[in-house]
């Protein structure tokens, strides 16, 4: 078990609705559930009650709370102790990403509400990212696909089809849908700041896609900037082209449905197991979640205009 598990059980435990805990902590009910029932089996004792969608502590869990209570209550003081003692230094949030636009926009909205707290940003390849999380130089991290790291909480907070991005006068911008077998021959992007390169590898192994990388990059101002001079496309998350088109309507842009299906593009926010978050970092993971809310919103709409697969 770690303290975040033990921060679930108590806010459920106080409110006796799953759905409430899951508003006030910003975390899906099924990883609520899934929480308390990894607490529980550690434990090997049953915590709460359910009948008709209700769920409420058991005797064993009542007891289990008071504990908790104390636990939580002591550590709370210790961080206090640790935070005045520390208060000169201030807050500090550290920050892994591998889009730089992405991270850029929420540490402007969190920066305007926040303004005391120091702010250490990284940008890194996607499996840096994880690196990064897992060695403590980041308290998060925004990552393409779940990592396969030991220690780390993941949380899934977009998940989109992936397209093909090119330029809006490239012979198969005209079309509705394209096939993989249409993309023969064309020139390649590949994009380590996302999951690029294993979709491609799996795509190319499988014989689904017949052209291989043509250009490499790390960066996606490069990559969109090869693409609207023509030089080549790329398969990438339908939300990419929505917020570059949000921010410049003019670019030389465009995307298109791809026939096949594919993985689904997945970016989540990371962070070490067991790591207690500090005032600035629930600030920002809550504000996280109110920003991509949003940003669903808004791709649902684009896509539903889209033609069908």
């Amino acid at each position: 078990m770690d303290i975040l598990q033990l921060q679930y059980f108590q806010t459920i435990a106080r409110l006796e609705n799953i759905t409430k805990a899951s508003e006030l902590l910003y975390v899906a009910q099924p990883n609520l559930s899934v929480s308390i029932k990894r607490l529980e089996e550690d434990l090997g004792v049953a915590l709460f009650e359910r009948r008709k969608g209700k769920i409420r502590l058991t005797d064993t869990g009542r007891v289990f709370l008071r504990y908790v209570d104390d636990v939580l209550g002591q550590l709370d003081e210790a961080v206090e102790q640790v935070r005045e003692t520390d208060r000169q230094a201030g807050e500090r949030l550290r920050v892994a990403s591998v889009i730089v636009d992405l991270i850029g926009a929420l540490l402007h909205d969190f920066l305007s509400a926040h303004p005391d707290v120091s702010v250490r940003q990284f940008n890194c390849r996607n499996s840096e990212v994880t690196e990064k999380v897992q060695n403590g130089d980041a308290d998060f991290g925004f990552v393409f696909g779940a990592p396969s790291g030991a220690g780390l909480e993941y949380i899934e907070i977009d998940r989109c089809e992936r397209v093909v991005q090119l330029a809006k006068d490239h012979p198969l911008a005209d079309r509705a849908i394209v096939s993989l077998r249409d993309l023969a021959g064309e020139r390649l992007i590949c994009n380590h700041a996302r999951d690029d390169e294993e979709i491609i590898r799996e795509l190319h192994r499988s014989r689904r896609l017949r052209a291989e990388p043509f250009y490499e990059c790390d960066d996606q101002r490069v990559e969109i900037s090869m693409i609207t001079r023509s030089r080549g496309v790329s398969i990438a998350p339908l939300s990419n082209t929505l917020k570059l088109l949000n921010q410049d309507p003019t670019l030389n842009l465009t995307c298109v449905r791809i026939r096949e299906e594919l993985p689904p593009s997945c970016l989540g926010m990371i962070r070490k197991s067991g790591t207690r978050l500090s005032r600035a970092s629930l600030q920002f993971y809550e504000l996280v979640h109110r920003f991509f809310e949003q940003e669903k919103e808004i791709a649902n709409r684009y896509a539903a205009g889209l033609p069908p697969r």
